[in-house]
């Protein structure tokens, strides 16, 4: 067994969700823990550290659907997907098992509308992470998203579900010019909607020490740039910063550059056990 290999990951994580600065309601939802708790849909701010080799799932989900619930298809959302992974052996990343869980999470938003006709129209954007030791699957619904600093490059993991994303992830659309187009709230997948039209996106991903994960939803991409953004994680890779000072700020820049949106940020720091 390598040095490596015999010292335990864990992540230090920290979360938090704004409602912003115009909104009256929260629609997102976060969640972060191991696969043998139950998922609680949403989160206040809160810190912690989990080991890796417990199975871990972390995720943001940003509800649509304005007085039809939407909170409350974000937190089916989170729910739904944890519970469907829980149930999964541990130790080994499924991506037939990630996409799964997507579909019945799809399938159990559609089935509360079903038995509420007020919620008709609902549903949730979703970007998460399911880490089984120094493995992980990516599953993303949507636009919220999950970036990755990695020897102090940052990289965005998650495809974007929009028309406005994917010219901007092409190169086609600078980013400042994407954050003023009148198209860039229009998505064109999410939860809670048709079947046979949804097509999430999961991917395999390897975990490494120090990495910096951070998992948001678009309110805080509508004000801060991936600069700002690179240069709070590089702080908090660099121990200079707490996550959850390193998540404060960022709401706060979201608040102060934009805050047309709820907001909501966790950032999750990997590192080695050795104790």
């Amino acid at each position: 067994m390598s040095k490596a290999d015999s010292h335990q990951l864990v992540i230090d994580f920290a979360g938090a969700s704004d409602v912003g600065m115009l909104r009256d309601n929260n629609e997102d939802a976060w969640w972060a823990g191991n696969m043998t708790t139950t998922a609680t849909g949403w989160q206040g701010a809160e810190t912690g550290t989990l080991p890796l080799d417990e199975g871990l799932w972390l995720g943001v989900c940003d509800g649509l659907g304005g007085a039809n619930a939407g909170e409350v298809a974000s937190r089916l959302a989170i729910c739904e997907t944890h519970a469907s992974l829980a149930s999964a052996g541990r130790g080994k990343i499924s991506l037939g098992r990630a996409h799964e869980a997507l579909m019945g999470a799809n399938r159990a938003i559609n089935a509360a509308t079903s038995d509420r006709p007020s919620w008709l129209g609902m549903g949730s954007t979703i970007s998460y992470l399911w880490i089984e030791k120094r493995e992980a699957a990516l599953g993303q619904v949507g636009d919220s998203r999950i970036y990755r600093l990695r020897d102090k490059r940052l990289k965005e993991l998650s495809p974007d579900h929009s028309p406005v994303g994917r010219l901007r992830q092409s190169g086609r659309l600078s980013e400042a010019e994407a954050r003023v187009h009148p198209s860039r709230h229009v998505i064109d997948q999410c939860l809670g909607g048709d079947d046979a039209s949804l097509m999430p996106d999961c991917l395999p991903l390897e975990i490494r020490a120090d990495d910096v994960y951070l998992l948001c939803s678009d309110g805080l991409t509508d004000g801060v740039c991936d600069a700002e953004i690179r240069s709070m994680m590089i702080e908090a890779a660099d121990r200079l910063r707490q996550p959850s000072d390193t998540v404060r700020l960022l709401i706060k820049s979201a608040n102060r550059l934009s805050g047309r949106d709820n907001v909501t940020v966790l950032l999750a720091r990997v590192r080695e056990d050795i104790r």
